[in-house]
């Protein structure tokens, strides 16, 4: 269920119509608004068109505005209405109130009142709407178009449920943000809600890192050239080349403070006006903002307002690990020895059975960049057959590594090893240090390397 932002004004008057319709699309420049000057075509106009909010005058022919109300509010409930009218009288906006009208005006010249109404209405309309299709998808515990996420491999429950809450909130018109550690998929999902919102669209990635508050503005809203000699140059900003598709914003926390306070802006009016132009056009897109900061600690530190904080995380997913999601590590090893074998030009060799559990204590700090590249590491060492395992085994010890302060003492345990178990705790510590590679492993020891074999087979 897509959320409407459409508009439909139902009076009699076209004079009136016509200027109404224009001066909210003024006021409200991201609405679709209709007209109507037949009261007889209404309902079907409802029934055909998925209407947020209904702008109805009270005294027209063949039916009346409270008529239409009525109607409306029975059979189209999820539609808001707001009487405009010129009949003054205060019985008469009681009765429409207490009929499920959300508000009364009377027709004036000055409409911001109104269209200030109309943006809260729609707000309005846009939460009910929200929250019904997410009590509605998380009931279902089925998604309605998995296709969006054919690019996430993933059997962990976490991620599916967040599969189904982004299914629920794509289409509302509140951005959506993303957090996660730095390879843990944001991008993905991005791309995932592009193509549950409007796949038809564009869908434009802006990286925030090291981008001033110029820049910003420069790149988003695009900015006019006035040449001495009357020439005009134009450079196209990203909100005019996305239009009704998805704007993704990544490192959000790396955002200026001056930068920050525009996007707040921009979020807010859902207009923008390109540098060097007095001309302001309407938002249309979807934000899609992504970070792997934490931006409560970075307001309390002063570097990240609280206004538009608050804005961005109308709806958040939060990316778990890869390190928690041990579910899904055999899938994903196997998925990118098919991706490299491919890449190299080689025959896909198979995964050792028990990598995975080998792989259960290591906490994957590059996420899945970080495996990506221990598999296609290791794709380029095996011999066709068997997955070479070197790459996994030397990643764990230089992090091991980096992680361990250095001891020059031996510590012992309570009970004392006995010397068989010393010599093989020796062997397994040498052999794991140097990628189980004997030669190496005998010379840490002090032992050739055929004496290492034979101990190792026990001899």
């Amino acid at each position: 269920m897509k959320l409407a932002r459409n508009i439909l004004l139902v009076d009699d008057e076209a004079s009136w119509l016509r200027t109404l319709a224009i001066t909210l699309q003024r006021f409200v420049p991201d609405a679709d608004i209709d007209t109507c000057v037949d009261s007889r075509q209404v309902q079907n106009r409802l029934s055909v068109g998925d209407y947020a909010l209904v702008l109805l005058d009270l005294t027209m022919p063949f039916h009346s505005g409270e008529e239409l109300l009525a109607m409306i509010r029975s059979d189209f409930p999820n539609t808001r209405v707001i009487i405009v009218t010129g009949v003054n009288e205060v019985d008469t906006a009681v009765r429409c109130i207490k009929k499920g009208a959300y508000d009364y005006f009377i027709k004036t010249d000055n409409v911001e009142g109104l269209a200030h109404t109309v943006r809260r209405a729609l707000e309005v309309v846009g939460l009910e709407r929200n929250y019904l299709h997410i009590k509605e998808r998380f009931l279902s515990r089925t998604l309605a178009n998995p296709k969006a996420f054919n690019n996430i491999l993933t059997c962990e429950p976490q991620l599916l449920d967040q599969f189904r809450y982004l299914e629920a909130v794509a289409f509302s018109s509140e951005p959506l943000l993303i957090c996660g550690e730095s390879g843990t998929g944001k991008t993905e999902f991005a791309k995932s809600c592009h193509h549950l919102c409007n796949p038809d669209a564009p869908f434009i990635g802006l990286n925030l890192n090291g981008l001033s508050s110029e820049a910003f503005e420069q790149k988003l809203f695009g900015q006019l050239y006035h040449h001495s000699n009357g020439e005009i140059d134009a450079v196209t900003g990203l909100l005019h080349q996305v239009g009704k598709g998805v704007l993704y914003l990544s490192e959000i926390s790396a955002l200026s403070l001056n930068a920050q306070a525009k996007l707040l802006e921009l979020i807010e009016s859902k207009q923008y006006s390109p540098l060097g132009s007095d001309t302001y056009y309407p938002v249309k897109c979807k934000f899609v903002l992504s970070t792997q900061e934490d931006l409560l600690k970075r307001h309390q530190a002063g570097t990240f307002r609280s206004d538009l904080l608050y804005r961005i995380r109308a709806h958040k997913i939060k990316l778990p690990s890869l390190a928690d999601r041990p579910l899904d590590i055999t899938m994903l090893i196997n998925h990118f020895i098919a991706l490299a074998a491919e890449e190299l030009q080689l025959p896909p060799p198979i995964q050792p059975t028990d990598l995975a559990a080998k792989l259960a204590n290591y906490a994957f700090p590059g996420n899945l960049h970080e495996l990506k590249g221990m598999v296609f590491d290791a794709v380029s060492r095996s011999d066709g057959l068997a997955l070479n395992t070197s790459a996994f085994m030397e990643a764990i010890n230089e992090h091991k590594s980096l992680n361990q302060t250095p001891q020059d003492n031996i510590i012992f345990p309570k009970v004392l090893p006995t010397l068989a178990q010393m010599n093989q705790a020796l062997m397994d510590e040498a052999m794991s240090r140097t990628a189980n590679n004997q030669t190496a492993a005998a010379q840490i020891l002090g032992i050739s390397q055929s004496a290492l074999s034979r101990r190792l087979k026990g001899h």
